[in-house]
């Protein structure tokens, strides 16, 4: 069961399409509609409405998480500052998102967290990584030796993912096109067997210094 907690008409419109193309889906207006749920049916995938979770987000969060701990919770706001997104990823939802995206892009998140991922904006993948690198977190072992096999062009884009980059900071910084970022970062998840730019930026973090051979553009 997909479960979708809102008193907002617009995330409903939003969201409840894509979840019951994937499932049956239930929404419910409050917290307390939602722990009802939960308590008499399991759910794969919640999403929550930020702006239920008024007294303390980050508690309600983990609380949920101990009534469906199998679950994946998605936090849908708009507006969060990069630390109350990782706050929020750190007390055990597995991504933040917008409530005003386009129907594909709600349907990657989707897909991207029911696969096991973990769903980032572009404005907290710098600071996590920042935290990361600065905790000296490494990614696997021997990360970097698949590095290599990258084109040089593959490793500029790998470094830009690993600072935090986005695809059109990446396209402008390097003079190509959103539609050629995509299309090498395509080729660089294959070749490294990552599946999304969290884990190529942690993967690129984890060979370390020099870790691509990258030169400046």
């Amino acid at each position: 069961m997909y479960l979708l907690a809102t008193d907002s008409p617009e995330i409903t419109t939003s969201f409840q399409g894509v979840l019951r193309k994937k499932g049956t889906t239930t929404v419910v207006g409050s917290l307390f509609d939602l722990r009802q749920t939960l308590a008499h049916h399991p759910a794969q995938l919640i999403l929550i409405d930020f702006g239920l979770l008024v007294s303390d987000p980050k508690a309600e969060i983990a609380r949920t998480k101990q009534l469906a701990p199998d679950a994946k919770v998605l936090i849908v706001a708009t507006g969060l500052s990069p630390e109350t997104e990782l706050s929020l990823l750190g007390a055990g939802a597995a991504a933040c998102c917008g409530a005003q995206l386009a129907v594909d892009t709600i349907t990657r998140i989707i897909d991207t967290v029911l696969d096991g991922g973990t769903w980032l904006s572009s404005a907290a993948l710098p600071l996590l990584l920042k935290g990361l690198g600065g905790l000296g977190v490494t990614s696997r072992p021997g990360a970097g030796n698949r590095l290599g096999e990258l084109t040089p062009r593959e490793s500029q884009i790998a470094e830009l993912v690993a600072g935090g980059a986005s695809n059109k900071l990446i396209a402008r910084q390097l003079d190509i096109t959103d539609r050629t970022v995509k299309a090498h970062l395509g080729a660089i998840f294959q070749k490294l067997g990552v599946s999304d730019r969290l884990q190529l930026a942690l993967y690129v973090i984890g060979a370390g210094p020099s870790r691509s051979g990258a030169t400046a553009p």
